[in-house]
């Protein structure tokens, strides 16, 4: 059996410890979004909306890879973030790109925004994203021969 101040010690470690998951949490913060427009409609939307409409300052960008690094200028800090912009398929295997923001040491409602408008920017230059595809007809299965 544990003594008072054995628990005491315990609690305390584990809210140490909560603590400091909690700060790496916020620090390793990231946004994403989804989306089925094609990877060539949304990446020029993506580093265009970065540097015009958010005014961030483009540090390095890479098509190939899908990221863009820049800065953000705010109460005469600078911060950094960087875009990911991933190519993935849907279950059903259509196409789609996902949006992984971050940007460091802002909060998380800062990069939603940022994604909320970049979504809005793309609907409003590219019109609604493609629909899904028309499901399969069923196989039709070959009738099970009665058991004898």
């Amino acid at each position: 059996m544990r003594t008072a101040r054995e628990r005491g010690r315990i609690a305390a470690a584990a809210l140490a410890g909560l603590a400091a998951m909690a700060l790496a949490s916020r620090a390793q913060a990231k946004t994403e979004r989804t989306t089925t427009y094609s990877f060539e409609q949304v990446w020029p939307t993506a580093v265009r909306h970065l540097r015009v409409e958010e005014g961030f300052t483009i540090v390095e960008k890479d098509a190939e890879v899908g990221y863009v690094m820049f800065e953000v200028r705010e109460e005469g800090k600078v911060f950094s973030g960087a875009l990911e912009v991933v190519r993935q398929k849907e279950s059903s295997g259509r196409p789609s790109v996902r949006l992984v923001l971050r940007i460091g040491d802002r909060p998380a409602y800062m990069e939603a925004g940022v994604l909320d408008r970049l979504m809005a920017k793309l609907r409003a230059e590219h019109g609604d994203p493609p629909p899904p595809p028309e499901p399969k007809p069923p196989d039709k299965a070959k009738p099970k021969a009665p058991k004898t």
